[in-house]
């Protein structure tokens, strides 16, 4: 392959949120890991490496995603949809024991989901329950596309990657970690539902330009915001990452946007002090997980090993 070098756009120049690291995130870290390794569900080398991609910087509470993303990415679409069976029946049924013989991974989201979901209001429960649904489904999907080497257009891919990302189950760990009661009526209110898509189309953005040159060594680059632009508008690796920027550009500009008509009420109900306070904690975190993604790329070792906060210094990466 011929040295290829692409530079890295400033997504987050104007971003009203800054850095910042959780309290509870060193203990939070250390039980997480030692949990997880205590199913044994990789070889010692492999978890080394997921350790060390340290997927808690994101939530701690986010294993069963990162795990399925770890073991469904080498995996054939049949074997993908029994793994996601597995794990729904164990979300749907977190009292029930895994049957014998089962991949342990139904185990490890049927104890998620039994410790997280204690004194979690009740919509909060259905939202994850039915986001999670939602989420399997596009991981089978995403599979049968990788293996039939498809490029979809830029509107599939978003259709698709707004489901398979994993950021609506995630998000419900926003509401848990904040301590929030929002009825569904709030969570779906058309305002509160584009910053929410917002929030997730910069998350697949931001991930597919720095995931690319992993993915393009890796022979796996079909599924990726990098490349569908670059086959759909005909261009080159540079213009599909500007293309790319700008369009992260637009969804910032909406997000915030859109921030200021639900905090002053311009077409966004009240529901009263409690709730508008709520909702305004829950906003506020959305715009921090995606300062914490963007920290997360960098720092996690998953895309630029132990390169990556030069990288996000100077931008540039190189694909050799």
């Amino acid at each position: 392959m011929d040295r290829q070098v692409y530079y890295l756009p400033q997504t987050l120049r104007n971003w009203p949120w800054g850095r910042l690291i959780n309290p509870y995130y060193a203990q939070a870290r250390m039980e997480s890991v030692a949990w997880l390794e205590s199913f044994c569900p990789f070889s010692s080398q492999a978890q080394h490496v997921f350790n060390k991609c340290d997927f808690s910087l994101v939530s701690a509470l986010t294993f069963p995603k990162a795990s399925h993303c770890k073991y469904t990415d080498a995996l054939g679409p049949p074997d993908v949809k029994a793994l996601c069976d597995a794990t729904m029946e164990a979300i749907e049924n977190p009292d029930k024991p895994r049957p014998e013989g089962e991949n342990i991974i139904g185990e490890i989201a049927r104890q998620f989901w039994r410790r997280a979901s204690v004194d979690v209001p009740r919509p909060c429960q259905e939202r994850f329950v039915n986001s999670w649904r939602t989420y399997l489904g596009s991981v089978v999907e995403q599979a049968e596309r990788r293996s039939n080497s498809y490029i979809c257009t830029m509107n599939e891919y978003l259709a698709a990657r707004r489901n398979n990302i994993g950021s609506d189950p995630s998000f419900v760990f926003l509401e848990i970690s904040l301590q929030l009661d929002l009825p569904h009526e709030v969570m779906e209110h058309p305002l509160i539902v584009a910053l929410n898509r917002d929030t997730t189309d910069m998350i697949i953005l931001a991930n597919d330009m720095c995931s690319y040159k992993k993915e393009v060594l890796a022979n796996d680059a079909d599924y990726n915001a990098v490349t569908v632009v670059m086959v759909n508008e005909h261009t080159d690796i540079a213009g599909g990452i500007q293309w790319i920027s700008d369009y992260h550009d637009e969804i910032i500009e909406h997000f915030l946007r859109v921030r200021e008509d639900v905090i002053k009420k311009n077409g966004f109900p009240s529901w009263g002090t409690d709730i508008d306070d709520q909702v305004a904690k829950y906003i506020d975190g959305l715009g921090q997980w995606i300062r914490g993604h963007d920290e997360w790329n960098f720092g996690s070792g998953r895309y630029f090993g132990d390169r990556g906060l030069e990288i996000q210094k100077t931008r540039t990466v190189v694909i050799t």
